[in-house]
């Protein structure tokens, strides 16, 4: 009886293990995938290494310092690319926002803050989701279109505005906003880009290759503007720059 029984029990726990195997194997895969991608991203992203690594430590700064002095009081998100700080959320007065902004400001190594947070209460976790899934699907949709450097490009939204951050050149950013203003949810497109030259651009692009292959950038065949490549300012028209959703 027992012979049978192990017999009888074999193959279900031959697929009992086949599917715990199988399941390890999926949950590993997002891990393996974000590594693969998070060397593909450091390849083929304008910024300097060291850039990068200041974006996120002022980042990480900003956001725990916001979550542990403002809490109650503000829900602040911190958006970092190219030592530009854009904030979003909602604070419970204006004197409160203006602090916050001033903060960030004070911050070693930031060169810019937009300050785009309401006087409002704070959403309902729906709606925060909601916002999540935007920015999934717009980050989704650069990565499919051609001639969008996704990866010099950084996405983030707060109430249905989906904000754009990067080093772009000027048709790069209006394709970029184009492509974002078709995602369905989305009611407004604000672009925080730093421009730059196809010159310039063409001089990032050789640099980010050469730090992925540890071989020296060859130099630019065209002086670029007086803007520094790796940090490059703001132009002359700056500003945050606003594209309405037009409804249907």
């Amino acid at each position: 009886m027992k012979k049978s029984l192990r017999m009888s029990l074999g193959p279900v726990m031959t697929a009992t293990a086949m599917l715990l195997a199988t399941t390890q194997l999926t949950a590993c895969f997002p891990i393996m995938a974000g590594a693969v991608a998070g060397g593909v991203l450091s390849a083929t992203d304008r910024r300097s290494t060291a850039t990068q690594a200041i974006d996120r430590g002022l980042q990480m700064e900003l956001e725990a310092t916001f979550a542990s002095q403002y809490n109650g009081q503000a829900r602040v998100a911190a958006t970092v690319y190219n030592r530009k700080v854009l904030l979003t959320g909602e604070a419970r007065n204006e004197a409160l926002r203006q602090q916050i902004e001033t903060y960030a400001k004070g911050r070693e190594n930031v060169r810019e803050v937009i300050n785009d947070i309401r006087v409002a209460s704070s959403p309902s976790l729906a709606a925060r989701s909601e916002d999540a899934f935007i920015t999934t699907k717009v980050k989704s949709s650069l990565i499919a279109e051609t001639g969008v450097p996704s990866n010099s490009i950084k996405v983030t939204t707060e109430g249905n505005t989906v904000y754009l951050l990067g080093v772009v050149t000027e048709p790069e950013g209006e394709r970029a906003t184009n492509v974002a203003r078709t995602v369905s949810g989305v009611s407004k497109v604000v672009k925080a880009f730093d421009y730059v030259s196809e010159a310039e651009k063409d001089q990032l692009d050789r640099m980010s290759s050469a730090q992925q292959s540890g071989q020296p950038a060859a130099p630019a065949t065209t002086a670029p503007s007086s803007a520094t490549p790796a940090m490059p300012a703001a132009p002359a028209d700056t500003g945050v720059q606003v594209t309405p959703v037009a409804l249907p």
